[in-house]
C-alpha cells in the first residue's frame, strides 16, 4: 500500500511539475515583451529629441534648430551651419551660436 500511495505521489509531482515550471517562464516572457514594448517606445521619444524646428529669424532669413544643431537654410535649401553670433527671431527670442550649435 505504501508503495501505491508513494507512486502516486511522485506522479503527481511530475505531473505538475511542467505546469509549475511554466507558471515561472511566463514572467520571463512578459519581462522580454515589456523590454521589447519599451525599446519601441523609447525609439520614437529619441527621434522627437531631435526633431527639426524651422525658426524665422527677424531679418526674414530662416533656419533650422536640430538638437543644439543650427543651420541657416538657404533660399535653394541647403544648410550651413549658422555663423557664431547672435540670432534674433522673428517672435523675439535670441539664438547664440559658436560653431553651428547653440551656446547655453
Amino acid at each position: 500500500m505504501n508503495k501505491y500511495v508513494l507512486t502516486l505521489a511522485a506522479a503527481a509531482l511530475v505531473a505538475a511539475a511542467p505546469a509549475f515550471a511554466e507558471e515561472h517562464a511566463a514572467p520571463a516572457d512578459a519581462t522580454a515583451a515589456e523590454a521589447t514594448a519599451s525599446a519601441e517606445v523609447a525609439a520614437p521619444a529619441a527621434e522627437a529629441a531631435v526633431e527639426a524646428k524651422e525658426v524665422e529669424l527677424a531679418d526674414g532669413s530662416k533656419v533650422v534648430v536640430e538638437g543644439d544643431a543650427v543651420s541657416v537654410v538657404a533660399a535653394d535649401g541647403t544648410k550651413t551651419p549658422a555663423p557664431d553670433g547672435e540670432h534674433k527671431a522673428k517672435d523675439g527670442t535670441t539664438i547664440t551660436t559658436k560653431d553651428g550649435k547653440i551656446v547655453h
